[in-house]
């Protein structure tokens, strides 16, 4: 799985870099960035916490070619 930022819909509230630091960044104009777009399992309950808690779903999350998220469920 893949973590993505639609940067269209960005407004840069920041929580994801709040809550996941070693996936997200904001960028200079204040707009999130995906540091590691297939994170380490153990990171993924923030991930998709960050999912849910974006005021403007511009986190997402797709299938791609890693292993899907263990402990997630």
């Amino acid at each position: 799985m893949q973590v993505t930022v639609q940067q269209s819909r960005c407004l840069g509230a920041g929580q994801c870099e709040q809550l996941v630091p070693e996936v997200f960044r904001q960028d200079e104009e204040g707009l999130s960035q995906v540091l590691v777009s297939e994170p380490e399992p153990a990171l993924w309950p923030r991930v998709l916490q960050t999912v849910q808690l974006c005021p403007v779903q511009a986190v997402v999350v797709e299938e791609g070619s890693g292993h899907p998220p263990r402990d997630t469920e």
